[in-house]
């Protein structure tokens, strides 16, 4: 709040202050007059100035009063932390500290309130996880049974049409946990040199068996010095992991093999990771909602297995990481997505200004 701020709501007051001022004295020279005597002009503005003096003394004393107060509540923000909001100046007129009062009720309420909110939050999520761990049981004990039918040679075509659908719970299951895991992600968290050419390869090796089945190749591009990022390797490794799922999804075709090109670059400042598919792409219409969580668009309604939350869990990832998550893409022709660090950020600088709430995202989506 400034002065003129001040002044200004207040001008009914200083106006009604002044007129009653000249009234005052255009009443005692009256009666002065009426009795014989008379004043001055200048003794009567001196008389009205007077008052108006007082008038400024009052005003000055009152806006030191009301200034500290009312200027921390200018300064709220959707941004503030909850914790902070509580805090107010000391009051120092009855209006303030009414306000005041109704004001830490309100937050203690708030407070309560959203206690009791992450309680039950905190409470959902460990009952999902400890469903999603008991889940994991029947899938290995699955697994465990789907051994021994290949060894007695049963039927192939089964054997492989519930090893298949084993995988993709397996999977789905995997995803769950992870989203669990992203809502703590400070205590799993640990800060590391990565080498992304080896990441990368390994990534491939640990997937080289479903690379075949979608009869889809790998390949790598790298410069010749190793490329060293500062990152979470099992975080960047689940982020690689989805868009690769994907990657060999949309590659696969029935009438030719597909190709999966990993492309390490060193920018202006940053170092970069493309991951590029020559797949079926994606259509202009879906390109602006491919990160939303759940969202499958027109391809997935040609791949029934989508799930939509590949995408959206690693732009999650990344915003947590302090790395930068781009798409290109053009119908028909392929999906390029490339992964950015900054080589001048850290990474505990993203990870400790991460909101409260969910904010945006460092996301870009073009065509091709």
């Amino acid at each position: 709040m400034t002065l003129r701020s001040f002044l200004k709501d207040r001008l009914p007051y200083i106006i009604t202050y002044a007129l009653f001022g000249l009234l005052t004295v255009g009443i005692v020279q009256l009666d002065l007059r009426i009795s014989g005597a008379t004043l001055q002009f200048t003794n009567l503005l001196y008389l009205w100035l007077l008052g108006v003096v007082g008038l400024a003394i009052y005003l000055f004393i009152e806006y030191q009063r009301q200034a500290s107060f009312l200027h921390r509540l200018e300064q709220i923000s959707p941004a503030e932390p909850i914790d902070q909001l509580g805090l107010l100046p000391e009051p120092h007129s009855l209006e303030q500290r009414l306000f005041a009062s109704a004001w830490q009720q309100l937050y203690s309420r708030l407070r309560a309130e959203l206690t009791r909110e992450q309680e039950r939050g905190r409470e959902n999520i460990r009952l999902v996880s400890q469903w999603a761990h008991h889940m994991k049981t029947p899938v290995a004990v699955i697994d465990l049974e789907l051994q021994k039918a290949r060894k007695r040679e049963s039927d192939p075509d089964l054997i492989a049409s519930v090893a298949e659908e084993n995988g993709r719970l397996q999977h789905s299951l995997q995803m769950l946990l992870n989203v669990i895991r992203l809502e703590d992600f400070a205590a799993d968290f640990k800060v590391e040199q990565v080498d992304l050419v080896g990441l990368v390869r390994g990534l491939i090796n640990e997937q080289k068996r479903a690379f075949i089945a979608h009869r889809v190749y790998p390949k790598i591009e790298e410069p010749g010095a190793p490329v060293i990022v500062q990152s979470d390797a099992k975080w960047l490794r689940f982020v690689l992991e989805q868009v690769v799922s994907n990657a060999m999804k949309y590659a696969s075709r029935p009438d030719r093999d597909g190709q999966v090109l990993f492309r390490c670059e060193r920018g202006a400042g940053e170092t970069l990771l493309s991951i590029v598919d020559d797949g079926i792409g994606i259509a202009p219409e879906d390109l602006g909602r491919v990160f939303a969580p759940f969202y499958t668009g027109a391809n997935g309604r040609e791949y029934a297995q989508s799930t939509g939350m590949g995408l959206y869990l690693a732009r999650e990832t990344c915003r947590r990481l302090g790395h930068q998550i781009g798409l290109q893409s053009r119908r028909g022709e392929g999906t390029t997505v490339t992964l950015r660090f900054p080589a001048s950020q850290s990474i505990f600088e993203a990870l400790s200004s991460q909101p409260q709430s969910r904010p945006t995202t460092d996301t870009k989506v073009t065509p091709l």
